[in-house]
């Protein structure tokens, strides 16, 4: 069975990110990163095997829940999750977590750069970043089993 990453890289257009619309989804992982790999491990605590406990990963980011205030992009993404669940039970989506680009930025991928999945999301960060600075980008990911 796949395990998949799904989520959002979200941006902040004011310095208040506090706020409930504060955030805008800007780029669909889910049509970057096609399955969990090792720096999926090691950033996020996300593949099969820390999920189901066979493997323990010291992640930077795991478990930390959904942000108070996920973008409209998220929110949709959540209704949708709930109304698939509603139909055929919970299970297949979970691992829900988070991090402001500037905790993750300097995290070298280790995967081949030839071979990773997240080296354009981290290059389209780094564009963001420019942008809006590193504490206005903000990965929100979880798994679809």
């Amino acid at each position: 069975m796949s395990f998949w990453l799904e989520g959002w890289i979200e941006v902040a257009r004011l310095p208040d990110t506090d706020g409930e619309h504060a955030w805008f989804g800007v780029v669909d992982l889910g049509s970057l990163i096609d399955v969990a790999d090792a720096d999926t491990e090691r950033l996020f605590g996300l593949s099969k095997w820390c999920v189901t406990g066979k493997e323990s990963v010291d992640a930077l980011a795991a478990s930390r829940g959904l942000p108070l205030n996920p973008s409209e992009q998220v929110r949709r993404e959540l209704d949708r999750i709930a109304a698939h669940e509603a139909i055929y039970g919970s299970g297949e989506f979970g691992g829900y977590t988070y991090a402001i680009w500037s905790e993750i930025r300097g995290y070298e991928l280790t995967v081949p750069p030839e071979d990773s999945q997240w080296k354009l999301a981290f290059a389209l960060a780094r564009v963001l970043e420019v942008q809006f600075g590193p504490d206005r980008v903000r990965f929100v990911v979880w798994f679809n089993w």
